[in-house]
C-alpha cells in the first residue's frame, strides 16, 4: 500500500457503524469507504444506499483489496459476534479497529493474530477523544504535576464503564494498583463501589440497569468524574462537558473576618468559587451525534492509520489497552450482571418549566453571582443595548455557538499544521522540547511568547500532550483537514455573522502563518493590504457583534448626553467632552458621531478628541470628519502617561476605548490614567474580547504588545470579564455593567461593552 493513498475501508455493523461512516466521510484523503458488512437488514440496505457503497453480508464476499475494517459490533464479552469477526478479518491480512469494550483475553488473542498476519489491531473508543474529555485529561495532567490527587469521585453507566477506565488511564499518572474494597448493591438505580486506583481513593457510582427492549439507552448518565487535590477539585460534569475547576474554600483564621476582608483580602478569596475551563457554550444532542462523535471517531481512525504507516508505537498502545481491559473486567465482575429494568420509554422534560422556576429567583442570583457589579442608580445608560437589539433579528443562537466552535477548531488545526509543516511535532509519540519547537520554524524572538501560548492552548485542547516543558504530538494535521475546517467555518458564518471578507482575511493569515512566525511577513500588511482599509473596515464594522457593540456605545453616549442636558446645572456654554483612545479605523467613532449630529441640541455641544498612536489613522479621520468642527485629533500613546501627553485630569465626560486596551502593555495603569481624565461621575465605554479568541491569536496577536499586567500571570492573550471588573474597580469605577449578559444570543462570541461610571 502506498502511503499517500487512502486506506480502502469496510465498516462492519449498520447501527453504531453509521457514526464510523460519518467519521470516514470527514477524512476522504486518508480513507476510501469500500463497503458495509452487515446482516442485510432493511436498515443495512438503507445505510449502504445513503453512503453509496456496496453491502456485503459475509466476510468471504469482501474484495481482496480491503486494507482496513471497523468492527462496530458487540464483542464476545457483550454477547455479540464482533470478536470472532475481527479474528476472521485479521486472518485475511486486514487491519482491524474494534469498538470497545473487548475482554482482555479476547484482546490478547486479537493482538497475537494481528502480529501473526502482519497487520494491526486497535480498540476504538470515541469517548476519550471528545472535546470536553480531552480538555479534562489535559487539565488533570497539569494539575497532578503540581499537586497529588487526594480522591476520585466518579459515576457512569456500566454500558460505558470501559471508557471510564480509559479516561482514568489517560488522566492519572497510573491506574495500578487497582483494588476494590466494597460494593453496595440494591439501593436504588446506582451501585456504589469503593477502593483505590493508582493508590488514590476512589468512589464510583455505577448505574447498572438495562432495559431489555432498548439496551443502548435507559442511561441516567454517561460519565461524571471529579479529581480532588489540596487546591480544589477538577470536574468533568458530563462526557460532553463542561469541565469545571472549583478552588477549595479556606476561611481566614482571624477574629474579625468581615473587618479583615474589607481591608486586606487574601488573594485566594478574590478567586471565583468555580471556573468553567474552555468553552462554556452548551450544544444540542443533535450536534453531539452529528458532529462531535464522528470527529472523535476520526481521531481514532487517524491514529490507526498512523500505526499502519509505521508512525506510532504499537506495543505501548497494546499494553495500555490490555491494562485498561483487565481492570474494566475486574470492575464489571465486582458489580455483577445489570438489573433488567423495563422503562416507560423516552420522556423528555421541557426545560422552560425549569427556566421559569429559576427566573423567580433571578434577583438573588444577580446579587450574589459575583460576575458583574450591578448598577445601583437605575441609569438608562446601563440599558443602552436596547437600541442595538434589532441587529440580532434572524440570528440563531445555535449558529453562533457552532461558528465559535468551528472557528476554534480551524484556528487550532492551522496552528498545529503551521508548526508541523515547518518540520516540528511531526512524529506522534515523540516528545519535543520548547527549544526544538521554536527553532524548526525559525520563530522570531518577538513572537516566541505567542508561539509558547499556542503550545499551551494546543495542549489544553488535546492536540498536544504536555510533560513538564516538553510536548508530545498526538495528532498529525493535513492540509486537506485544515481546508475542511475552514469550509465548515464558512458554512456556519454564512454571511449572517459578518462579511465573507473577514473569513477570507482569517484564512489568509492561516495560510501565511509560517511567514508570520518567522517575521518574513507582517500581520499589518495582511490587515491593511497595500494600505487599503477594506479588510479592517469589515472586521471592525461589518460583523453582527461589531454593529451591536458600536450601536450600543453610541446609544450610551446619547443617553449620557441626555442626562447632562437634563441636569439642573446645565448651561448653554456646557459641552459634552469625549475622549476616544486608540480610535484606529474609526468604526465606533462613526456610530457615535452619526448619533451626535442628530441627537445633541445646541444647548450641549460636543467636544470630541479623536486619538491614536498612528498618523495614518489621524489623517484618515481628519478627512472623514471634516464636516465636524467640534472634533479634534491628537497622537496619544496609551503606554505613556496621559497627563504628560496633554490629557488634563478631570477634563472629560466620556472615555471611549473600542477593542484596543488589550494591546496596552499594562492595562491597570492605562485604565487608571483614563479614570483620572474623567470628571467625578464621568463614564467609560470600553469594548473588549473576554475570551481567548483563537482566530485572533493566529492573526492580530502578531501585532500586539507583550502584556505586563494580569495576563502575564494567567498566560492569556485577552482578559476575562472578572479580570476586567477587577481592573475597573481598582481604578475607581463605582458602577460597572458588562453587556450583553450571558443569556444573549451573541454571548458565545465573547465580546463585551463595559459601561463604567466613576465615583462622584
Amino acid at each position: 500500500m502506498k502511503e499517500n493513498r487512502g486506506l480502502r475501508t469496510v465498516v462492519c455493523g449498520s447501527r453504531f457503524g453509521q457514526f464510523y461512516l460519518e467519521a470516514l466521510k470527514l477524512l476522504p484523503q486518508q480513507f476510501e469507504v469500500a463497503g458495509l458488512l452487515a446482516k442485510g437488514s432493511e436498515r443495512s440496505k438503507k445505510c449502504a444506499q445513503r453512503y453509496g457503497i456496496n453491502l456485503y453480508t459475509e466476510v468471504d464476499q469482501l474484495p481482496d483489496n480491503i486494507d482496513f475494517a471497523c468492527v462496530v459490533l458487540r464483542s464476545g464479552v457483550m454477547g455479540g459476534d464482533g470478536t470472532q469477526l475481527s479474528l476472521k478479518l485479521l486472518a485475511r491480512g486486514i487491519h482491524v479497529m474494534q469498538e470497545q469494550p473487548v475482554h482482555h483475553k479476547d484482546l490478547a488473542v486479537c493482538l497475537r493474530t494481528a502480529r501473526q498476519n502482519g497487520v494491526h489491531f486497535l480498540t476504538g473508543d470515541l469517548y476519550v477523544h471528545l472535546p470536553a474529555v480531552r480538555r479534562f485529561i489535559a487539565c488533570a495532567r497539569v494539575m497532578l504535576e503540581q499537586q497529588a490527587a487526594l480522591y476520585i469521585d466518579a459515576a457512569c453507566a456500566t454500558q460505558v464503564s470501559f471508557p471510564m477506565m480509559h479516561i482514568l488511564l489517560e488522566a492519572l499518572p497510573a491506574i495500578r494498583p487497582w483494588r476494590i474494597s466494597n460494593v453496595i448493591k440494591d439501593e436504588g438505580p446506582f451501585q456504589v463501589l469503593t477502593g483505590t486506583i493508582g493508590r488514590i481513593p476512589i468512589t464510583l457510582r455505577a448505574h447498572n440497569e438495562v432495559d431489555p427492549a432498548d439496551a443502548d439507552n435507559h442511561l441516567h448518565l454517561l460519565h461524571r468524574l471529579t479529581i480532588g487535590v489540596e487546591g480544589g477539585s477538577l470536574s468533568l460534569t458530563d462526557t460532553h462537558g463542561p469541565v469545571i475547576w472549583q478552588p477549595r474554600l479556606h476561611v481566614p483564621v482571624q477574629d474579625d473576618i468581615p473587618g479583615g476582608l474589607s481591608t486586606a483580602t487574601p488573594v485566594h478569596l478574590l478567586e471565583n468559587s468555580a471556573y468553567i475551563l474552555g468553552t462554556a457554550v452548551p450544544i444540542s444532542y443533535k450536534e453531539i451525534l452529528m458532529e462531535q462523535w464522528p470527529r472523535a471517531i476520526g481521531r481514532d481512525l487517524t491514529a490507526m492509520r498512523g500505526m499502519i504507516q509505521g508512525n506510532a508505537v504499537m506495543d505501548t498502545r497494546a499494553q495500555q489497552e490490555l491494562l485498561c481491559s483487565r481492570q474494566w473486567q475486574e470492575l464489571t465482575n465486582a458489580l455483577g450482571y445489570p438489573v433488567l429494568r423495563t422503562s416507560r420509554g423516552h420522556q423528555p422534560l421541557a426545560v422552560n418549566i425549569l427556566k421559569e422556576a429559576a427566573a423567580k429567583i433571578a434577583e438573588d442570583s444577580e446579587e450574589y453571582s459575583g460576575q458583574v457589579s450591578r448598577p445601583k442608580t437605575g441609569s438608562a445608560v446601563f440599558a443602552c443595548t436596547e437600541y442595538a437589539e434589532d441587529e440580532v433579528q434572524g440570528i440563531d443562537a445555535g449558529q453562533v455557538k457552532a461558528c465559535v466552535e468551528r472557528l476554534d477548531e480551524a484556528a487550532l488545526s492551522s496552528m498545529l499544521f503551521a508548526l508541523q509543516a515547518q518540520g516540528t511535532l511531526t512524529v506522534t509519540g515523540r516528545e519535543y522540547s520548547e527549544a526544538e519547537i521554536l527553532s524548526a520554524p525559525k520563530v522570531a524572538p518577538r513572537h516566541q511568547p505567542l508561539i509558547l501560548r499556542w503550545l499551551q492552548i494546543l495542549a489544553e485542547r488535546g492536540y498536544l500532550t504536555k510533560h513538564g516543558r516538553d510536548f508530545l504530538c498526538t495528532d498529525l494535521i493535513t492540509l486537506a483537514r485544515v481546508h475542511q475546517c475552514w469550509e465548515l467555518v464558512k458554512e456556519a458564518w454564512n454571511g449572517k455573522l459578518g462579511s465573507q471578507r473577514i473569513i477570507d482575511y482569517l484564512i489568509a493569515n492561516a495560510e501565511q502563518l509560517p511567514q508570520l512566525i518567522s517575521d518574513k511577513q507582517q500581520a499589518a500588511l495582511i490587515l491593511f493590504p497595500e494600505g487599503r482599509m477594506d479588510v479592517a473596515n469589515s472586521l471592525y464594522r461589518d460583523t453582527v457583534m461589531a454593529r451591536y457593540l458600536n450601536k450600543s456605545a453610541a446609544e450610551a453616549v446619547i443617553r449620557i448626553a441626555a442626562g447632562k442636558q437634563a441636569s439642573s446645572n446645565a448651561s448653554p456654554e456646557d459641552s459634552l467632552r469625549i475622549l476616544e483612545i486608540g480610535a484606529g479605523t474609526g468604526a465606533t467613532t462613526d456610530a457615535v458621531v452619526h448619533r451626535l449630529k442628530t441627537a445633541v441640541s445646541e444647548r450641549l455641544k460636543p467636544d470630541y478628541l479623536f486619538t491614536d498612536i498612528s498618523n495614518f489613522f489621524l489623517a484618515q479621520a481628519r478627512e472623514r470628519f471634516k464636516d465636524c468642527p467640534w472634533m479634534r485629533f491628537q497622537i496619544v500613546d496609551i503606554d505613556k502617561n496621559l497627563i504628560e501627553q496633554g490629557v488634563k485630569p478631570a477634563s472629560t465626560d466620556i472615555v471611549i476605548a473600542a477593542g484596543m486596551l488589550n494591546n496596552a502593555r499594562d492595562t491597570d495603569k492605562t485604565v487608571q490614567g483614563l479614570m483620572q481624565s474623567l470628571v467625578p461621575g464621568g463614564w467609560m465605554l470600553i469594548t473588549e474580547p473576554t475570551r481567548e479568541f483563537l482566530e485572533m491569536i493566529i492573526s492580530q496577536a502578531f501585532m500586539m504588545t507583550r502584556p505586563e499586567d494580569d495576563r502575564k500571570n494567567t498566560k492569556t492573550t485577552f482578559m476575562s470579564v472578572k479580570q476586567w471588573l477587577a481592573v475597573f474597580h481598582q481604578a475607581g469605577g463605582q458602577e460597572v455593567a458588562a453587556l450583553p449578559d450571558e443569556g444573549h444570543p451573541l454571548a458565545p462570541l465573547g465580546q463585551k461593552l463595559f459601561v463604567v461610571r466613576k465615583g462622584v
